[in-house]
């Protein structure tokens, strides 16, 4: 059986920051539990944004071409599990994870506008939201967390959830940091189940 592969798609500009971290601990349990992983940092690659010139109408992908965007449309089809990671700006994802969100509208006219499943037969594949935020209010992830369950709806996988640590201004962040990181590892490794 060939091996499970799961994308990070990690979102801070921030490389090796408390997002970052929670990614890479998910990734290390999709390892643990017989997944291949890739991480693409959004930080280090070109994504145009959305022009809406509805070139996608027609059914045939997007026509911007820029960095990336092709390769990643291909891995978002290929992957059995995508875990995209932002921290919080301003209640929302980054404005390099929301360019890679809205450049995906191709997807969303094919499963809605053309009805069309992208995987057809086999298991639809597994998207999780990996998250920090300095506040410590209880709603500063609602807003990013309804962005991304439609991200994954638009792109036909199935939302297994979030992991996600607020407050990460706090001078005591460490004393959480270590669970956190065993819940992300946990989440990974239920990604390949």
């Amino acid at each position: 059986m060939a091996s499970i592969k799961i994308l990070g798609l990690q979102g801070s500009p921030c490389l090796e920051g408390t997002t970052a971290r929670l990614l890479e601990a998910v990734l290390e349990g999709a390892r643990k539990a017989g997944a291949s992983t890739e991480r693409i940092d959004l930080a280090n690659v070109t994504i145009d944004y959305c022009r809406e010139c509805r070139a996608c109408d027609s059914g045939e992908g997007c026509t911007r071409q820029d960095d990336v965007m092709g390769t990643l449309y291909h891995k978002i089809r290929e992957v059995e599990g995508i875990v995209l990671a932002s921290p919080i700006f301003f209640m929302g994802v980054t404005a390099q994870t929301k360019a890679l969100i809205d450049r995906c509208q191709c997807f969303w006219v094919e499963k809605y506008v053309l009805g069309k499943r992208a995987y057809e037969g086999r298991r639809r594949p597994k998207g999780l939201f990996v998250s920090s935020a300095g506040s410590s209010k209880p709603v500063v992830f609602e807003p990013a967390v309804h962005v991304v369950k439609s991200f994954f709806a638009a792109i036909d996988y199935e939302y297994m959830g979030e992991v996600l640590l607020g407050h990460t201004d706090d001078p005591d962040l460490s004393a959480r940091l270590p669970s956190a990181i065993q819940s992300a590892k946990a989440a990974g490794r239920s990604m390949c189940e």
